[in-house]
């Protein structure tokens, strides 16, 4: 989140933190959780430096701190989508200081990784995630995803150890498993069609804040679901096209113990690992990995667009788009 907007010499965190960060043993997507969270954490700390001790900064000051950053001077959207961010990040931080009795920004880098830890351990959800009924398999999930969503993006590029806003607008729509696009996708990959129990097709128009002026990119996938295990929780997803390759690829599905949905996807050049999961019945959590000629990891908060005007993809200046793949799924 704010790391797009700092250089490392002026992030909010020291030297000695992100090392303490990086040295947990937390999987990689969920140590670059924790280190979003802990910059958002000193970012709040920072602007609520003149109010009440423990307090989070009221949503003007916010948004008076994000448009005093100078990477963002003349991009007003992304001023708006910081905002957000930093204060979807306060809900989290309110949420685990009410657990420890402690006011949100009394909190401490050592609270956020021993959470952290302790819910890697514990059979309930973690501190970022409170899940909605349990649900049932992969094709439920997807079923759950159908809809119009607004994205907001942070994406780490880690070679060059910078980041970048960003955001998309996404449409789901489920296909039944007779529809002739999956059949046509199964019989591609050389799957029987016969077990397939569904799927999608996904359009989006995205962006990052690094695009040049001009720039717009939209797409569209269908995706179909093989389960290979008799609940519906793991198997195949077969595409008609990938996103870091425009050839069709297979990638694989598996629904964690918490009820959060993995896709795994192989490359000729990179590998790519995604996490979902619903923190309520309108908001959607993601993060991703890309390895390989590309290494960057990303956190999108998406919330469902409710009875809203359909985007158009001739506004970049609203909502910019990437030239890279934001995603290896592309939503």
């Amino acid at each position: 989140m704010t790391e797009a907007l700092q250089p490392e010499a002026q992030s909010p965190l020291s030297k000695a933190e992100l090392a303490e960060l990086e040295a947990t043993n937390l999987p990689a997507l969920e140590r670059h959780h924790l280190r979003l969270l802990a910059h958002s954490l000193r970012s709040l700390q920072s602007i609520a430096a003149h109010q009440l001790a423990g307090a989070l900064p009221e949503h003007g000051a916010i948004c008076a701190w994000a448009s005093q950053q100078p990477a963002l001077a003349d991009a007003p959207c992304f001023q708006a989508v910081l905002a957000e961010q930093l204060e979807a990040a306060g809900r989290q931080l309110q949420q685990l200081a009410a657990s420890l009795g402690r006011a949100p920004l009394a909190l401490e880098l050592s609270d956020l990784i021993s959470a952290a830890c302790d819910h890697r351990h514990s059979p309930g959800p973690p501190v970022n995630e409170i899940q909605p009924e349990s649900i049932a398999d992969a094709l439920s999930f997807f079923r759950l995803s159908c809809g119009r969503w607004r994205s907001q993006r942070s994406s780490h590029h880690l070679l060059h150890r910078r980041a970048e806003a960003g955001g998309s607008f996404i449409e789901v729509v489920e296909i039944a498993a007779a529809d002739p696009r999956l059949v046509a996708i199964a019989e591609l990959h050389g799957e029987n069609p016969l077990g397939l129990v569904g799927g999608c097709r996904v359009t989006w128009n995205a962006s990052m804040a690094w695009d040049k002026a001009g720039e717009a990119h939209e797409g569209e996938s269908v995706f179909g679901l093989i389960p290979t295990d008799q609940h519906g929780r793991s198997g195949l997803l077969l595409r008609d096209r990938g996103y870091a390759e425009t050839a069709p690829v297979a990638g694989h599905f598996a629904m964690d113990e918490r009820d959060g949905l993995l896709l795994t996807t192989g490359y000729e050049t990179m590998a790519s690992l995604e996490r979902f999961s619903f923190a309520g019945p309108n908001v959607r959590l993601r993060s991703s990995t890309v390895e390989g000629l590309s290494n960057t990891a990303s956190f999108c908060v998406e919330t469902r667009l409710m009875n809203s005007p359909e985007p158009s993809s001739s506004t970049p200046s609203q909502e910019p788009v990437s030239e890279q793949p934001l995603s290896p799924l592309g939503w």
